[in-house]
């Protein structure tokens, strides 16, 4: 049996960073351009929160944008750091870096734009955690500053079907170190009543290729929300929803929409 390495954050798994960046369907997400043009309409420092490696923060900056990245994960924001390293002096001059909860930070400062981009807001899971991460974002916008953010919508259908099953979305890749992974996720539970979905996240790294795989498990709730729930929400925390996407592209939220990205201004 391969060992086991069981993780409920980021900085439990040694070299998470290089693991994050290498699942090819995060580096294909279609959110990056996205948000660099929503930068553009608001001409103003931003503020991204869920930074990460820097998936999205680096090229806000390599567009000529000030940008701010909060991340709670040492590791996560050690490899943006490292990343930041080979870019020219004048993308790393609109950087800053820094360590917090996105429920509850004071950067003193404020920004035109914050944005929260790939789930950040489905990892909070109770209406205070939400409460508090909207006040702490309107405590950092300028007034009639803007929040944008995604989450996914809920496929009642998917949520029904989920029976524990491990289920590979990344065979096997090969990292720059020499060692390789594959990568497979699953739901262990759905509790209805919080909106809530248990998941697991399972990297199989391997020193050499083909060789016996140490089994690593990121697990996290993962809440879930419905269009009209957001509005309300949104309204609760002092904020005018401006519009609703259903896709990267803009297109209008439908039934069938995989995304509900929202674009909300702070009143």
């Amino acid at each position: 049996m391969p060992s086991v390495t069981d993780a409920s954050s980021y900085d439990a798994i040694a070299d998470f960073g290089l693991l994050y960046d290498s699942v090819p369907i995060y580096a294909a997400r279609p959110d990056v351009e996205f948000y660099v043009s929503e930068a553009a309409r608001v001409e103003s420092a931003v503020l991204e929160l869920g930074c990460g490696t820097g998936r999205i923060l680096l090229p806000l900056a390599r567009a000529g944008f000030a940008v701010s990245g909060l991340d709670s994960s040492d590791r996560m924001l050690a490899r943006c750091s490292a990343k930041l390293l080979n870019e020219p002096m004048s993308v790393q001059n609109r950087i800053e870096l820094h360590r917090g909860d996105v429920r509850d930070f004071d950067l003193g400062k404020t920004f035109g734009l914050v944005i929260a981009p790939f789930r950040i807001v489905q990892h909070l899971v109770t209406i205070d955690d939400q409460l508090r991460f909207l006040n702490s974002v309107a405590r950092h916008l300028t007034p009639g500053g803007h929040l944008i953010f995604d989450v996914f919508n809920p496929s009642f259908t998917a949520l029904v079907a989920a029976d524990g099953a491990e289920r590979e979305d990344t065979p096997e890749q090969t990292l720059s170190d020499g060692r390789s992974f594959r990568r497979a996720a699953r739901v262990t539970r759905v509790r209805w009543v919080e909106q809530v979905s248990e998941v697991e996240i399972i990297y199989y790294v391997s020193e050499i290729a083909g060789a016996r795989a140490k089994r690593h498990v990121q697990s996290f709730d993962m809440r879930w929300y419905l269009h009209a729930e957001l509005q309300h929400l949104m309204s609760r925390g002092g904020f005018r929803v401006q519009s609703v996407y259903g896709n990267f592209d803009r297109s209008p939220l439908k039934d069938d929409s995989r995304e509900q990205i929202v674009c909300a201004e702070r009143l």
